[in-house]
């Protein structure tokens, strides 16, 4: 079982500012990630099939802190239910095309 990060408030993740992947806690794999230009992104890192993949979740702050974890839970429910989310993510993208 992965090691879990201290959960972070909302204001704690605001007051992130240095650069590289940042912990948030709640969900295995949630994290923050802050470019040295200072975008922001919500970055959720999961294992299917025994690949280690990133998939993003939304940039901040426009993806909130409770949203980014909601998302990030869908998405473990689908793992553990056998669904690939980054192919169910491009199929869904595709259809919408």
């Amino acid at each position: 079982m992965p090691k879990l990060a201290k959960p972070l408030s909302a204001i704690e993740v605001k007051r992130l500012n240095k650069e590289g992947f940042h912990a948030v806690g709640t969900v295995p794999g949630l994290g923050l990630s802050i470019t040295a230009e200072g975008t922001r992104s919500w970055v959720f890192r999961v294992t299917y099939g025994g690949v280690r993949r990133k998939m993003g979740l939304g940039g901040y702050p426009a993806v909130t802190l409770a949203l980014a974890i909601d998302k990030a839970r869908l998405i473990k429910a689908e793992i553990d239910r056998g669904v690939d989310p980054i192919q169910n993510k491009k199929i869904t993208s595709e259809a919408m095309d």
